[in-house]
C-alpha cells in the first residue's frame, strides 16, 4: 500500500517493516517535519524569494538589516549567509521585483565616471550586489516595486505548502491574503499534517529508540494539528461574522 505527503510518495507495509525501512522512513518524516531536509532548489528558491519580498514589502531595508531580521525572526526556519543574500537580492532586482538606492539616489542615477578611484571601486562592489562598503549614510537600500508586490501576492497564492519551510514563511505574510485564501492555506495544511499522522501511525517501531522517534514525531504532529484546527475555527467564525 502507498502512503505519502507532498509530492513524494513512499511504500509502507503496516504489518511487516524491516528495521532498516522503519529507520529510513522515520528519518524522512523527521527531516521533513523539522525542516532540516535539504529542500529542492525550486522550493528553496521560492521560500527565499517569498521571504525577501515579504520583508521588503513591510519596509525598505539595507542588506545588514535584512539579514538581521531574517536571523532574529526566521532563524529557526532558515538562515542566509552574506554569500546567499546579496546574489538573491541582485536576482530579484534584475527581474524588476525590487529596486536599490544608495544614499537616496537610484543606482542607475550614479555615474561612476564622476567618482574618485576608491569610490568608483566601492560603487562597482555595490552594483554587483556585494556587501555595502560606502558607509552608514550611503549604504545600499532595497525596496519592493509594484511588480514585486504583485509577485509576492501570487507566490502566497500558488506556492506548494507541503514544504514546511515554505508554509511557515507564507503564514508570516498571510495577512496580505483574503480571509478565504487564509482559510484555504490552513485547510491545505490540515490535510498534509493528517496524512503524515496517518502514515506515522501505521509504522511499527522495531527498537526502543525508534519507538521514541515515532512517539515524539506523533506528539509534535498532533500538537500542530490541534493548533491548526483552533486557528481554522477562529478564522471560520470571523469569516461568518464579516459576511
Amino acid at each position: 500500500m502507498r502512503y505519502g505527503f507532498g509530492s513524494t510518495r513512499y511504500r509502507v507495509d503496516a504489518h511487516c517493516l524491516t528495521r532498516y525501512s522503519v529507520s529510513v522512513y522515520c528519518k524522512v518524516i523527521s527531516a521533513s517535519y523539522t525542516g532540516c531536509m535539504r529542500a529542492s532548489s525550486h522550493s528553496n528558491g521560492s521560500a527565499t524569494e517569498l521571504l525577501l519580498l515579504g520583508l521588503l514589502a513591510d519596509e525598505r531595508m539595507h542588506g545588514y538589516e535584512l539579514k538581521r531580521r531574517i536571523d532574529t525572526t526566521f532563524g529557526a526556519l532558515m538562515t542566509m549567509s552574506w554569500g546567499s543574500l546579496y546574489p538573491a537580492l541582485a536576482k530579484l532586482e534584475r527581474r524588476g521585483l525590487i529596486r536599490s538606492e544608495v544614499g537616496g539616489a537610484s543606482m542607475a542615477q550614479i555615474d561612476s565616471r564622476k567618482l574618485s578611484g576608491a569610490l568608483a571601486a566601492e560603487l562597482a562592489l555595490l552594483q554587483r550586489g556585494d556587501q555595502p562598503a560606502l558607509g552608514r549614510r550611503n549604504r545600499k537600500v532595497y525596496a519592493i516595486t509594484t511588480t514585486g508586490e504583485e509577485e509576492l501576492l501570487q507566490l502566497l497564492r500558488r506556492l506548494a505548502i507541503d514544504d514546511d519551510r515554505t508554509f511557515w514563511v507564507a503564514l508570516a505574510f498571510s495577512a496580505r491574503l483574503s480571509e478565504t485564501e487564509r482559510l484555504g492555506l490552513f485547510e491545505q495544511r490540515v490535510s498534509i499534517v493528517k496524512e503524515r499522522v496517518d502514515v506515522l501511525r501505521k509504522l511499527s517501531a522495531s527498537s526502543v529508540g525508534l519507538r521514541h522517534v515515532k512517539d515524539g514525531l506523533e506528539y509534535r504532529l498532533d500538537a500542530e494539528l490541534q493548533w491548526i484546527e483552533r486557528e481554522l475555527k477562529d478564522l471560520r467564525e470571523q469569516h461568518t461574522l464579516s459576511r
